[in-house]
């Protein structure tokens, strides 16, 4: 097989691969605010590639603003990363963010605990661009996890720390869990094109 098929067999075979399109999944200046109660937060729905969710939060000492939504991660699909999105402001140095497993946010937002909670962060203006959710995974006192988030229902919760309200943004992304036989021929494939440059570069001593 010459390099020129081999490569093209593996474009065709990316070409079935998912493609993230970015699309604002919910802004709460256009469809209104999300809900500020954790036991019926608003359900948001993603899609496979980007999902960003814009809203502001604040807390004017009269009672905190805080916003809670819920999303599902379809079967075959995992929540990959969450990035903060240009536009993303904070008052006193932090935000902060919080993820339950569930439909629901049942932790005490006053409680002064975790305990209950899947993952949290602290979040600034220095992470916009850059994808949170590892260090969401390993937020002190709550469950903790590694890696994508997969199939299933999460809960979010979003609270400005300081006096004033803030606007944030998250690109929730969604991708396709790898079929095993799909991501062994891609790998295959790209070994392939590896070796064939290889010798390109490095033929055999003629005999």
């Amino acid at each position: 097989m010459s390099t020129m098929r081999l490569l093209s067999g593996v474009t065709a075979l990316a070409l079935f691969l998912p493609c993230a399109q970015a699309a604002v999944v919910y802004d709460e200046a256009v469809l209104g605010d999300l809900s500020n109660i954790g036991t019926s937060p608003s359900f948001v729905s993603i899609a496979s590639g980007s999902n960003v969710v814009r809203g502001t939060t604040g807390n004017p000492g009269s009672g905190a603003d805080r916003d809670y939504f819920t999303v599902v991660v379809p079967a075959g699909m995992r929540l990959e990363s969450l990035k903060v999105q240009p536009g993303t402001t904070v008052l006193g140095g932090l935000s902060f963010i919080g993820v339950q497993a569930g439909s629901q946010v049942t932790v005490n937002p006053t409680g002064g605990s975790p305990v209950g909670l899947l993952g949290w962060t602290h979040y600034s203006t220095t992470d916009i661009g850059n994808d949170i959710l590892p260090r969401i995974g390993t937020g002190l006192g709550a469950t903790g996890f590694s890696g994508a988030l997969g199939a299933g229902s999460y809960s979010f919760w979003v609270q400005e720390t300081a006096a004033g309200s803030s606007s944030y943004g998250f690109d929730l992304a969604l991708a396709a869990v790898p079929e095993p036989a799909i991501a062994l021929l891609f790998a295959m494939g790209l070994g392939g094109l590896a070796l064939r440059a290889s010798a390109a570069r490095h033929p055999l001593p003629s005999r």
